[in-house]
Parts: structure tokens; C-alpha cells; sequence
């Protein structure tokens, strides 16, 4: 019995941009091999950091370009938290490796319920108010993982004129941002941001390929010695032959046309699973569907997803348990279905499979 995993949010290897990978290094070799072969700047890579900054409007001076964006992430809670410790907020549900970095660096880490519109600003506020004031404010404002919520406008506003007000950090993570398929966009909160406490960040594994290991950050000036301090003692510098083949297929014009192909896939997969949700677990099963990204959240009344999870990984649909997502453990009647990487007519066996489960 064939594994139909639900499990890891990556691009299933039909929708992998191979050729254009190959060509994109090709061409990167000749133009130049001696920048992709050599040590180079801490920063990264300077063709992709200028691509970049290009295109999201932002000095390249600034673009911090590391092997995934969880990389960076991890720098960052280095120079934020370790050895002096200090309050992290995150949404509640969030990323679970989030969690674990701010732990491991030292933060003291507050979750604050996510709710329709985004982070409990309210909650945040009074926290604030009571002398809880955080260092940092960890955010994933375009189809949340796990959740799959898109904060709004407003309250990214609220975020950004709090922390220009109390000085903290923004870490606005949006490795999902180009991957809507309904809906309107929402304006950045990097873009909003007048007082420079947006730490913006984004990713390349969604969007082009997992193994290629780039990711990037838009870093206020403040941070950026200190962010290339870490990077320069960590690894002396990035993996510049991958992020010079990513520079080279974007300069192509490939990284939009890998949206345009990678959309359209993406909604076809969660249109098949909601089908399949609604047709083997029906009203046992509560969710909201995605308007973009790679995952659906969703709630199983009475079920304690922790102890489904080996039932179904021996049956081969493996989740992610809900409990993951907290800091304090709960959760449990929740699970996240990545279905990314799950073609269109597998994911009815997948779901029939779980709901035999239960």
C-alpha cells in the first residue's frame, strides 16, 4: 500500500521546475563560475540579493540571503535572545519549528490565540500594558501555517503602530504570499512600516524548489552587522552555486512563470480534498478552505489527533497532530493536511483511508 503523506508541506516532484533548474545553472556557470565556486559575502549572494531587493522594493545593502529562511530565522533569535533571554509573541497556532528556535535561543515564548482576522491584537495590547512587552512578534500573515488564515489589513496596521510605539520587533514570515490562487492580496506589513521594525522574510523552497536551500530576509539597517556576524561565523558565507542558479532562473523571467504553473496545481489539490473531506468525513470534520498556500487545519470533535497519529502513519496518510503548533501542548483535536504534494486522485483514497480510522 502506496504512502499518501499529508505530512510535509513541499511540492510534490511533478511540480518541480527541472529543466529550468538545469538551464538556470548552465548559465549561471558561464556568466560566473568563480562567484558560484568561491567563498563571498555573508550577506549572500549579490545577483540574487539585487533581484531581489528589485523586486520587493528594497535596498540590496539589506537582503540577507541564507540557506532557507528558517536559517535566517535562527539567526535572528540568536542575535535577539541568546544569553540575554526576553519575551517572543507568536500566533496561536504557528510554524512549530518557530517555537522550538525561540526556545532553543533563550525567549520566553507567548502565544496569543489566532482568531478570523489574524493575531488577538487585543490580547497582545493588554500584554503589552502589563509589562509583557515582547522583543519580537513573529507573524505569518498570508495563509498561516498551520492554519491557513490571511491576517488583515487592519490588523497589520495595529502591529505595525504598536511596535513603532513600543519598540519591538515584526518578523513578518511569507513564504506562502505568491502562492494565492483566490482571493486579493494584502498589503505587507514591511510595506506599511514607517519606523523600520519589520523584519521581512520569504522563501524560495515554496516557491521554486526545497533542495535549492534559499531563502531571504529584508533587514532593517540596525540588524544587518549583526546579522552577517552570525552568518560569517556560522558558514563564512551561503551556498552561493545554488543561490546563483536561483538568481539566474529568476533573472530568466522562470520564477513567475513557475507561479503561473504552480497556482492553478495547488488550488485543483485543495478543491480534491475538500471533496474528499466533505464526502468521508462530513460533519466531523470543521475547516475552513485556503485561498492560497499548501495547507487545510481543521478540527476533529472528540478525536485526539495525537493518538491517531501512528494509526495513520502504519496506514500510510501520515498529518501533522495539532498540538505541534502550541506552545503549550494543546490542540489535540486538531490536525493539518498538507496537500501540496498529494496529486488531485490520490487525495480521495488518502482521506478514505483516515476516516476508516475513526
Amino acid at each position: 500500500m502506496a504512502t499518501i503523506s499529508f505530512a510535509r508541506g513541499v511540492p510534490s516532484a511533478d511540480l518541480l521546475p527541472v529543466d529550468e533548474l538545469k538551464s538556470a545553472i548552465a548559465r549561471a556557470m558561464d556568466k560566473d563560475a568563480t562567484g558560484m565556486l568561491l567563498y563571498g559575502d555573508p550577506m549572500g549572494y549579490m545577483p540574487l540579493r539585487t533581484w531581489i531587493g528589485d523586486r520587493w522594493g528594497f535596498d540590496a545593502a539589506g537582503v540577507f540571503v541564507t540557506n532557507g529562511s528558517l536559517q535566517a530565522f535562527a539567526f535572528l533569535a540568536e542575535v535577539l535572545f541568546a544569553g540575554s533571554g526576553g519575551r517572543a509573541a507568536v500566533e496561536a497556532p504557528t510554524y512549530d519549528r518557530t517555537i522550538l528556535t525561540l526556545k532553543r535561543f533563550g525567549a520566553t515564548v507567548d502565544a496569543y490565540p489566532l482568531l478570523e482576522d489574524g493575531i488577538d491584537v487585543d490580547a497582545l495590547e493588554a500584554a503589552i500594558k502589563a509589562g509583557k512587552t515582547p522583543g519580537l512578534v513573529y507573524i505569518i500573515p498570508n495563509f498561516q501555517n498551520p492554519a491557513g488564515n490571511v491576517t488583515t489589513l487592519a490588523v497589520r496596521q495595529r502591529l505595525v503602530d504598536l511596535a513603532a510605539e513600543h519598540g519591538f520587533w515584526i518578523f513578518e514570515d511569507d513564504p506562502y504570499g505568491d502562492l494565492r490562487f483566490s482571493g486579493n492580496d494584502v498589503a505587507r506589513m514591511v510595506d506599511l512600516d514607517t519606523a523600520g521594525r519589520v523584519i521581512y522574510s520569504t522563501s524560495f523552497t515554496k516557491t521554486i524548489a526545497p533542495g535549492i536551500r534559499a531563502g531571504a530576509l529584508l533587514l532593517p539597517e540596525e540588524l544587518r552587522k549583526k546579522m552577517a556576524y552570525i552568518a560569517n561565523q556560522t558558514y563564512i558565507g551561503a551556498v552561493h552555486f545554488a543561490h546563483a542558479a536561483v538568481a539566474e532562473y529568476c533573472a530568466a523571467g522562470e520564477f513567475d512563470k513557475g507561479l503561473d504553473r504552480a497556482r492553478p496545481q495547488l488550488e485543483a489539490r485543495k478543491d480534491a480534498l475538500v471533496a474528499a473531506l466533505d464526502t468521508h468525513l462530513g460533519d466531523r470534520f470543521t475547516y475552513r478552505a485556503p485561498e492560497g498556500g499548501y495547507f487545510l487545519w481543521g478540527k476533529l470533535e472528540g478525536v485526539d489527533c495525537d493518538a491517531l497519529l501512528p494509526k495513520a502513519t502504519e496506514a500510510g496518510v501520515p498529518f501533522v497532530k495539532g498540538s505541534d503548533f502550541f506552545v503549550d501542548d494543546s490542540g489535540k483535536d486538531h490536525l493539518r493536511l498538507a496537500f501540496s504534494a498529494v496529486k488531485p486522485e490520490e487525495m480521495d483514497e488518502g482521506i478514505a483511508r483516515l476516516a476508516q480510522l475513526l
